[in-house]
């Protein structure tokens, strides 16, 4: 009985560990302690009565099964509210839109292709970050072209060639 606690407790708190440690080493090592903890509990002869017979087992291997997934459940509901934690969670967040830039104000402004545009590359526009991913409007615009921008939709940036 002793090995299932163990395993179960291992397994926990190696899934809990995946939040802190990225990469989801700890986190297939907590299932496969969590599993194993299921496993020996059909294998295990140290058992108390009430958990001897096969519906006793299951009993207790749903138990574990349980316990598992709510403690799990509430470290990650909770995670962000330790004092400690705080540097580790992301509070901001990010509409999508092309930062210190009104959409009305770019529109117009003029640059040069970097790259082809077929129909996407890059561009060096004034007022822009240095290079920009752009999405040309009608198929492909060659490497050194004059445009111009005529749509901003989020960050999705929309670019015009500009004959002359």
């Amino acid at each position: 009985m002793s090995l299932v606690i163990i395993l179960a407790l291992a397994g926990i708190i190696s899934i809990s560990l995946e939040v802190i440690l990225p990469g989801m080493i700890m986190g297939i090592l907590g299932v496969i302690l969590c599993s194993a903890s299921i496993v020996t509990v059909f294998n295990a002869d140290d058992l108390p009565p009430v958990f001897l017979g096969f519906g006793g087992r299951v009993l207790l291997s749903t138990l574990v099964l349980v316990v598992t997934v709510t403690s799990v459940g509430i470290w990650l509901k909770y995670f962000d509210r330790f004092p400690w934690a705080k540097g580790l969670v992301l509070k901001s967040s990010s509409d999508g839109k092309i930062e210190s830039l009104d959409n009305k104000e770019i529109i117009g402004t003029t640059g040069r292709a970097i790259s082809d545009l077929k129909p996407t590359g890059n561009v060096k526009i004034e007022g822009l970050p240095d290079t920009c991913y752009v999405l040309a409007e009608n198929g492909c615009i060659e490497s050194g072209s004059s445009i111009k921008i005529i749509q901003v939709d989020g960050r999705t940036v929309t670019v015009r060639q500009i004959t002359t």
